[in-house]
């Protein structure tokens, strides 16, 4: 969407193509409902960490209902998917178009099997997602993507997070300060994709307080009746 702004600034001769819905990546199932989900894990968070500025609570009295959570999560993201879907329908009709494009040859692409455009300049922004191995299949439901929680109607009880990145990383701890029981998972020794050796040990430390980590995992099978 941004590169379809910035493009019209130069030409009206300008087309966005979506194969799926519009929205964006980032209000429909990342940063924004992401940052939801995490305020409500600071919320409980600091509930429980009130102690040394001398406001004390019933720890046992701090309730999470993980049913209200995701449905605030859904609500807010929903109301910011409309703030940019009414901004998309405001553009031209006939600059945008809903298909699948694929490129037939260097200078044009074929959408579905009824539109060819044929153009100087492409931007692809496609996105991507995680390739799910062959031997993971058997876990059927259970295994999921990060685009996938937000669509929960409550919180689970137990969450195994493969990939130690940003995002498995800010999920994993915001589901645990919720209440959910997480471990982490990773290969190589690696955290957050970070290089540096002395940052990362540092943040294995810090993340290591709070979360189960097992970074150079050596998987060997899998379970549905032992999955986490």
């Amino acid at each position: 969407m941004g590169a379809f702004r910035n493009a019209r600034l130069h030409s009206d001769n300008v087309y966005l193509i979506e194969n799926n819905v519009f929205g964006t990546t980032c209000a429909r199932v990342g940063c924004m409902p992401s940052k939801l989900l995490i305020a409500a894990a600071e919320a409980r968070h600091h509930a429980l960490h009130t102690d040394p500025f001398g406001v004390h609570l019933d720890k046992d009295s701090i309730v999470v209902n993980g049913e209200e959570v995701m449905r605030r999560v859904k609500s807010e993201r929903d109301r910011f998917v409309g703030f940019v879907v009414t901004d998309v329908e405001e553009w031209p009709a006939d600059k945008r178009i809903m298909g699948s494009a694929k490129f037939i040859d260097e200078h044009t692409v074929q959408i579905d099997d009824h539109i060819q455009i044929a153009a100087k300049s492409f931007v692809i922004a496609t996105g991507s997602r995680p390739v799910i191995l062959p031997q993971w299949q058997s876990l059927g439901d259970r295994l999921i993507i990060n685009d996938d929680v937000f669509s929960w109607d409550t919180l689970p009880k137990r969450v195994a997070v493969f990939g130690p990145g940003v995002i498995g990383l800010e999920l994993g701890q915001a589901l645990h300060r919720l209440g959910v029981k997480v471990e982490i998972f990773g290969l190589g020794g690696i955290i957050g994709g970070i290089s540096d050796p002395v940052v990362s040990d540092e943040a294995k430390a810090v993340f290591g307080e709070e979360l189960k980590l097992h970074l150079d995992a050596k998987p060997r099978s899998n379970s549905t009746q032992t999955a986490m």
